[in-house]
C-alpha cells in the first residue's frame, strides 16, 4: 500500500499540473505577461550559451545585446537549466508548457510532503498540494512568468526542517537538508529567502530550549549556514564582484500601496481564479477556530497559522504602505510588491489550517476524521484547479483575439515596446506573435519585439527624476537594429557600423561595467574617455568609413572560483539525494 501511495502522490499532481495548462496544450496558444519577455531573454540567452558553448557574464545574445549583465545577477543556475530545457523542448510553445507543468507539480508535491511531514493524511496531504499549486502564490507563473513563483514552488519543503526544529531534532542530515532547501529557494530568488528566512526563528527559539544536547545543536546548524552559502556562491560571488563599487540601476520603482493584494477580502470577478476566495474563507475559519480552540491546537498549528497571518496581512491595505513608501522610497525598488509577504503566507495557511482542524475535530474514529478533513480539502483543489484552468482559457482566449495590443498582451504601454517587421507585416496585435512560439528559431520571439527592461545597467547615480525607460529606448531600443552584432568564442561580441561623415564622437547602444573590456577599431579605450549618457551607454569616437568595437566581460578569479565551487557541491548534492532516494524505493519494495 505504501508503495502504491508513493506512487499516486505524484501521478495526481502532475494530473492537477495538466489541467491547469489544458488551454494552452489544447489551443496551441502561448500566454504572456509583464515579466515574460525580460525572463524569456534570460533564458534564451542561457540556451545560446549552452548550446555555442560560449559562456560570459554578459548577455550576449539577448537584451538587445547591448552589453548588459542579467544573468549572473539574477538567478543563474534556474536559468541555465530552463535555458537547457529550451533546447531540449525545440519550440518556445513547448518550452512554456514543460516550464508551467513543472513549476505547478514541484510546488504541489512540495506541499504535500510538507503536509506529510506534519503527520496529515494522505488524501488530504495530495489535495492540499493541489490547492497550493492552483493558488495565488505559484499561477502568476502561468500569466506573468513570475520567478518568484519557483521560489515559492520549493518553500513548503522547509516545513520538513521546521518540524525538526519544532521537535529539537537538530541532527546533522536534518540541518544539511535545511542548508539545501535554503540553496534550493536563494537560486530562484534572493529576496524571497530574505523574506522567509525570518519565519524559522520562532522554531529555532522553541527546538534550542528542547535540545538536549544545544552546543552540537547550534554546530550543525552552523554547518546548515554554512552549506547554504557554498551552494549559493554561484550568486553572491558575481553578485558582490558586479556591484561592488558601482552603481548598478535597480528594478523599477513601484508604488508600494498598488502592489497589495487583501487576500483578506473573499469577493473577485468571475473571469479570476477562485484561489483567493478560497483562501480567504480558510484564513476566516482557521483564525475563528484558532480563538475558539486555542487550549486544543498544538504549539505547531498554532505558531504556523499566527505566521501565516503576520504575512498575509503584512501585504494588504492594513499596512500603511503609502507612508512607508513615502519614508523608505528605496523599498519601491527592491520590495516593490507588498504582496510577496502574502503570497509566502498561503502555504503556511494552507498546511497550518489543516492541522488545526485535525487538532479540534472531535470524532470516534481516526479514519472518520481523516474523510471528513479530506473531503473538504478534495472539494476546495477541485474548485481551485478548475477555476484556474477556466481562467487560463480566457487568457488564452484573449491571446487569439487580433483586437488586443501587443503592448496589453504583454502587461505594459505602448512606448515600453517597440516591434518589427514580422512575416510581412508590422507586429501591433499579440496574436501576430503567436507563429514565433512555434518555429524551430527560437531567435525569432526574442528578435521580434524589444520590450523596455533597464535593470540593472550601469549608471552614474540613480537619479529619480529620470526616466530610464524612455532613456533606453532612446539609446537602446531605437538605436541597436542600426548596428551590426557578431558574437565570438571567448565571450566577445562586436558591433561594427559604416560612419559615412567625418570622424565624430558618437552614441553606441553598448554599456560598459569596469571590468568590460572595450576596444574600437583595434585600440583599447579607457573607461574615463567614455563619457557615458544617464543611462550609462558610452560615446567613443567613430572614425570616417568602417567602424568595429569589441567588447568583453574579465570577471575576477573570485567570482569564477565561487561559481565553480557552488556548481561541483550541487553536483555532489544530487548524486547523493539521488542514491537516498534509489536506496528508500529498495527498502520500500522489499
Amino acid at each position: 500500500m505504501r508503495v502504491r501511495r508513493n506512487v499516486w502522490a505524484p501521478i495526481i499532481i502532475l494530473i492537477a499540473a495538466l489541467i491547469v495548462a489544458s488551454p494552452i496544450i489544447l489551443n496551441k496558444t502561448a500566454v504572456l505577461g509583464v515579466d515574460s519577455y525580460f525572463h524569456y531573454n534570460r533564458i534564451y540567452e542561457a540556451a545560446m550559451q549552452i548550446r555555442h558553448h560560449n559562456f560570459s557574464f554578459l548577455n550576449l545574445y539577448s537584451f538587445q545585446q547591448s552589453g548588459r549583465i542579467i544573468n549572473q545577477l539574477y538567478s543563474p543556475l534556474i536559468t541555465y537549466i530552463c535555458g537547457g530545457i529550451l533546447l531540449l523542448a525545440g519550440n518556445w510553445l513547448r518550452f512554456q508548457i514543460i516550464s508551467i507543468v513543472l513549476v505547478s507539480f514541484i510546488a504541489g508535491y512540495s506541499l504535500y510532503h510538507g503536509a506529510r511531514r506534519l503527520d496529515l493524511p494522505f488524501k488530504t496531504s495530495i489535495a492540499l498540494g493541489v490547492v497550493y499549486l492552483s493558488s495565488f502564490s505559484i499561477y502568476s507563473f502561468i500569466f506573468g512568468s513570475n520567478w518568484r513563483a519557483i521560489a515559492l514552488a520549493f518553500l513548503p519543503l522547509l516545513i520538513g526542517p521546521i518540524v525538526d526544529f519544532y521537535k529539537g531534532d537538530w541532527s546533522l542530515g536534518s540541518m544539511l537538508s535545511l542548508g539545501v532547501i535554503v540553496g534550493i529557494i536563494t537560486q530562484a530568488q534572493i529576496m524571497t529567502t530574505a523574506l522567509v528566512l525570518p519565519i524559522l526563528v520562532p522554531f529555532f527559539v522553541i527546538g534550542l530550549v528542547k535540545s538536549q544536547r544545544k552546543l552540537r545543536s547550534l554546530g550543525y546548524l552552523l554547518v546548515a549556514v554554512g552549506l547554504a552559502l557554498i551552494l549559493s556562491l554561484n550568486v553572491v560571488m558575481p553578485y558582490l564582484a558586479v556591484t561592488g563599487g558601482e552603481t548598478l540601476l535597480p528594478p523599477t520603482k513601484l508604488p508600494l500601496v498598488l502592489g497589495v493584494t487583501n487576500l483578506v477580502v473573499p469577493f473577485v470577478d468571475h473571469s479570476t481564479p477562485l484561489s483567493i476566495s478560497i483562501l480567504c474563507l480558510v484564513f476566516y475559519f482557521a483564525m475563528a477556530g484558532l480563538i475558539c480552540f486555542w487550549k486544543k491546537a498544538t504549539w505547531m498549528s498554532r505558531l504556523l497559522l499566527i505566521i501565516a497571518t503576520i504575512y498575509i496581512v503584512l501585504g494588504t491595505t492594513l499596512v500603511p504602505w503609502q507612508q512607508i513608501d513615502d519614508s523608505w522610497p528605496m523599498l519601491g525598488r527592491y520590495l516593490q510588491l507588498p504582496r510577496r509577504f502574502t503570497i509566502i503566507g498561503i502555504s503556511f495557511l494552507i498546511l497550518g489550517a489543516a492541522s488545526l482542524f485535525r487538532d479540534i475535530l472531535d470524532t470516534d474514529s481516526e479514519e472518520q476524521l481523516n474523510d471528513r478533513v479530506g473531503l473538504i480539502a478534495s472539494v476546495m483543489a477541485i474548485a481551485s484547479v478548475l477555476s484556474l484552468a477556466i481562467a487560463t482559457a480566457n487568457t488564452v482566449g484573449m491571446y487569439q483575439n487580433p483586437s488586443v495590443k501587443l503592448s496589453q498582451g504583454l502587461g505594459t504601454t505602448d512606448t515600453n515596446v517597440n516591434s518589427v517587421v514580422y512575416q510581412g507585416k508590422k507586429i501591433t496585435n499579440i496574436v501576430q506573435i503567436q507563429p514565433a512560439f512555434h518555429t524551430s528559431n527560437l531567435s525569432t520571439l526574442i528578435r521580434i519585439v524589444a520590450r523596455t527592461t533597464p535593470d540593472y545597467v550601469p549608471v552614474k547615480k540613480v537619479d529619480n527624476h529620470y526616466s530610464y525607460y524612455n532613456g533606453y529606448n532612446k539609446y537602446v531600443v531605437k538605436q541597436y537594429r542600426k548596428y551590426k552584432h557578431t558574437v565570438k568564442k571567448g565571450g566577445i561580441m562586436t558591433m561594427s557600423w559604416t560612419n559615412k561623415g567625418r570622424a565624430k564622437r558618437q552614441q553606441i547602444p553598448i554599456v560598459a561595467y569596469k571590468q568590460t573590456k572595450v576596444t574600437l577599431n583595434g585600440k583599447v579605450l579607457k573607461h574615463s574617455s567614455f563619457k557615458p549618457t544617464k543611462l550609462g551607454t558610452i560615446k567613443v569616437k567613430s572614425q570616417h568609413g568602417k567602424n568595429t568595437l569589441k567588447i568583453v566581460y574579465t570577471p575576477r578569479k573570485s567570482s569564477i572560483l565561487g561559481i565553480w565551487i557552488s556548481i561541483l557541491v550541487w553536483i555532489g548534492v544530487a548524486v547523493v539525494a539521488l542514491g537516498r532516494g534509489f536506496k528508500r524505493q529498495k527498502s520500500e519494495q522489499s
